[in-house]
């Protein structure tokens, strides 16, 4: 019961940081809307220059890895909160987490929120319904790239439940 209130609870959390994120600075996810609303919101928008992808700096490098590991200590703490107490339980409890707000995220953020939601949409793009629905496809094949990145780390948080609840 607990690892369905967290699942839920992670879910919600995760959809109010991503929403927000996105109604504080839209520009700013640019490239995870369709091609077609991108093209159409820098014809639109002159003034807009988008930003170069940032090269992978050893600080940049450094920064990624340590929100991996307070996102893992995180994870591991929820597991163990739901009773975990093994390698296997923690590695699959751990999973189903990440792998549940995965699953949101692509089914009920991107293909339902910002897909319809005009709210979210980029200035100038408010009228493209189909084009930001014609982005499910890559929704789905994004959510299942996540959900496979969510294999180490499950191994990980069940390697850190095996060694501290002993």
């Amino acid at each position: 019961m607990i690892l369905i209130i967290e699942c839920v609870v992670a879910c919600v959390i995760f959809g109010i940081a991503i929403v927000g994120s996105v109604l504080h600075n839209k520009t700013a996810w640019l490239h995870e809307y369709a091609p077609a609303v991108q093209q159409r919101f820098i014809e639109k928008n002159p003034d807009y220059t988008p930003k170069e992808k940032t090269k992978q700096t050893v600080s940049l490098i450094l920064a990624k890895l340590f929100v991996c590991l307070l996102f893992t200590a995180l994870l591991t703490a929820m597991v163990y909160l739901a009773g975990a107490r093994n390698f296997l339980t923690g590695a699959i409890y751990s999973y189903i987490i990440w792998s549940v707000v995965n699953i949101f995220d692509a089914i009920v953020l991107d293909i339902g929120v910002f897909a319809k939601w005009k709210k979210v949409r980029l200035p100038g793009t408010e009228d493209m319904d189909k084009e930001y629905a014609s982005n499910a496809w890559k929704s789905i094949k994004d959510g299942f790239f996540g959900i496979l990145i969510g294999l180490p780390v499950a191994c990980l948080c069940g390697v850190i439940i095996a060694i501290f609840a002993q």
